[in-house]
């Protein structure tokens, strides 16, 4: 075994090569997936027949940097206490975006994977405004068993706890 101090020194350049080039972009990586991935479950059949209660989903809470929001995504949003229907967190689908100013076209039908219907029908017989500044209106799949934006009206981004993966 060879004690040369110039031996020793070549190896500790080469583990701290190692360390710079693999180790610490590997640590990286593992720590961002930590903070931008999450977990929800699907609580009741407002989703049905695209998710399911007790689903487990995997969602992605960096959704502003990465992926934004759009009509056809689902969403996990955060509870809102004291209104009813939103005691816990809720899966539903983006319908609608209104946008700063209030003023983006109100579609004349919202569609999810089980049916088009038409959105007078299904916002304005619950007095839901679809004229508010920077709302997210969502309903969900299962539209006659859901509690959604024609009950507490329209999402705020901040209340968008992530975006579900497919």
């Amino acid at each position: 075994m060879s004690h040369d101090p110039a031996t020793k020194a070549q190896r500790l350049e080469r583990l701290k090569l190692i360390e710079r080039l693999i180790l610490i972009p590997l640590l990286l990586m593992v720590v961002g997936a930590f903070f931008s991935f999450g977990r929800a479950v699907v609580v009741g059949i407002s989703m049905e027949p695209t998710l399911h209660d007790g689903q487990r989903l995997v969602i992605l809470k960096l959704w502003r940097q990465f992926s934004p929001l759009k009509v056809g995504d689902v969403i996990v949003i955060a509870p809102r206490p004291g209104k009813e229907g939103r005691d816990q967190e809720v899966v539903k689908r983006i319908v609608f975006l209104q946008n700063e100013r209030g003023d983006a076209p109100i579609p004349s039908v919202v569609s999810s994977p089980v049916g088009t219907y038409s959105t007078s029908e299904v916002f304005r017989e619950n007095n839901v405004d679809l004229n508010v500044p920077k709302g997210i209106y969502v309903l969900g799949d299962n539209i006659n068993k859901s509690a959604d934006s024609r009950d507490y009206g329209a999402v705020l981004e901040a209340e968008v706890l992530g975006k579900v993966m497919k």
